[in-house]
């Protein structure tokens, strides 16, 4: 038999041996991605887990234990019970005179609000029994009943502080009173301060690395796995694409690039899916869900200005379904809605120059070609009351229905953490509409949907003072910044 005649035998052979490697490579990922998922759904049936600990989800789980930082709140609260506690007794030691069952039969059982500070230690058993039932045994994740229990305590001792007797005699006066008195104000608010600071945004974190898995080796092994087997199945036609083919040099070109998102934004749409990892799939779904918000933003109609001047226009509604209350500036600008869409999109790290109400503006990472995860630092507003804050925002944008959008939404993103001078805004999905106007294609009408959450204990007054003068000064200062753009023959 002649070499020639074996050439597609050899050839039949290495195809067969191709294609069982890949049947088995299948077969391995796939069992080993069943058994991820099925654990991840376990998971999300009672508890995330991350490290050594569990915590539970708004679904109590019998099976979860409760958190560090959780067991530390309810403790600052047995505390809280305890002080009061004691600081009475002391207090009722040094009244006199008298015995002490004498003492007690006028503190409690001939209790009087004026003369009577046994009510402070029973207020004190009640915030304890509240604050241990919704966040030690139900595990709430609000902070509605802190909230409640703060408000009612803050009530009753400023009614206590006006209508008790500090002084029954001349010469009577115990300083224990005023002490009681304001330790159980100051430890009311620390627990509040505890919770809605360190328990809260703690437990979100965790839950939020209980979603994307803890990294290690066992996680990065199944991921490769995940990712091989998707890159198989989606692009196989690309992957194994022969010799020569129009696609090769484009996928050799992409394989080349190290293992970073820092790529170009002009890459193509199936190159840059193939070095995507599970967090920028998450990413991107983000986008897209906070595009549709975004538009049914644009659909509202329910709206009350707030102020108007300038050919600007600020408004706001509250809508139900994000339990919140937006903003919306609207203003007409002369330049088109596709060259300002390009310049908010392209030159976001320059903003600050033209615009003071951002003290800093960067790219944090590109994920692909239509979306990008930014970090902004916002200057303090409404006169100083509300002090800086920044932000972690993802931005999606496109064009739809003969408009250009930006969506925004809040992101986590593991290389920024929360900086100690300011503090860490957080942004609902919101956005900005660039829309042309007919006859006029140097003017086009600019939305802009505000959804944040300044955190802290700020007044909503105070609130509503702040933003509506922020979307005004930034329509003030982007017209000034449109005209130096026009200046230097922008289009």
């Amino acid at each position: 038999m002649s070499i020639n005649a074996n050439i597609p035998d050899m050839v039949n052979v290495r195809e067969s041996r191709e294609d069982k490697a890949r049947q088995a490579g299948t077969a391995l990922y796939g069992s080993i991605h069943n058994q991820n998922m099925s654990s991840r759904l376990q998971d999300e049936q009672g508890t995330y887990i991350y490290g050594s600990e569990r915590i539970s989800t708004h679904r109590y789980s019998a099976c979860s234990t409760i958190s560090s930082v959780r067991r530390t709140f309810c403790l600052i609260a047995l505390f809280d019970l305890f002080f009061c506690f004691i600081l009475w007794v002391i207090y009722t030691q040094l009244i006199g005179p008298g015995s002490l069952e004498k003492v007690l039969e006028m503190q409690v059982a001939n209790y009087t609000f004026e003369y009577s500070l046994f009510d402070t230690v029973m207020v004190a058993a009640l915030r304890f029994i509240f604050i241990e039932l919704a966040y030690a045994l139900f595990r709430l994740g609000h902070w509605w009943v802190i909230a409640i229990s703060t408000s009612l305590t803050c009530i009753f001792l400023i009614a206590k502080v006006f209508l008790f007797k500090f002084r029954r005699e001349e010469s009577d006066e115990n300083p224990l009173s005023y002490i009681l008195l304001l330790a159980s104000f100051i430890l009311t608010w620390i627990e509040t301060w505890f919770l809605d600071f360190k328990v809260l945004p703690t437990e979100k974190k965790i839950l939020l690395r209980g979603v994307h898995g803890e990294p290690n080796e066992r996680s990065d092994l199944l991921r490769h796995g995940e990712e091989e087997r998707r890159l198989y199945e989606d692009d196989k036609d690309r992957y194994y694409s022969p010799a020569g083919s129009d696609d090769e040099s484009e996928v050799e070109r992409y394989r080349s690039l190290p293992p970073t998102r820092s790529h170009s934004r002009k890459a193509s749409h199936s190159s840059i899916n193939s070095l995507l990892g599970s967090q920028d799939h998450e990413y991107l779904k983000i986008g897209r869900e906070t595009t549709e918000i975004l538009w049914e933003l644009v659909r509202e109609d329910r709206w009350s200005t707030e102020r108007e001047n300038e050919g600007a226009r600020v408004q706001s509604a509250y809508i139900k379904k994000l339990k919140r209350k937006i903003y919306k500036l609207e203003c007409i600008l002369d330049v088109s809605a596709h060259a300002l869409w390009r310049d908010t999109i392209e030159n976001v790290n320059d903003s600050p120059t033209w615009n003071p109400t951002l003290l800093e503006s960067k790219t944090l990472q590109v994920v692909d070609e239509k979306t990008d995860i930014s970090y902004n630092i916002a200057a303090e507003a409404a006169g100083g009351l509300v002090s800086a804050r920044d932000f972690i925002n993802l931005r999606h944008w496109g064009e739809r229905e003969q408009s250009f959008f930006i969506a925004v939404n809040s992101a986590t993103f593991p290389d920024m953490p929360p900086q100690k001078k300011y503090v860490r805004g957080e942004s609902g999905p919101c956005g900005l509409v660039f829309s042309p106007i007919d006859g006029q294609p140097n003017q086009c009408q600019l939305k802009w949907f505000l959804n944040t959450n300044l955190k802290g204990w700020i007044p909503q007054a105070v609130i509503d003072q702040g933003l509506t003068s922020v979307l005004m000064d930034y329509s003030r200062y982007l017209r000034q910044h449109i005209q130096e753009l026009n200046g230097r023959s922008f289009s």
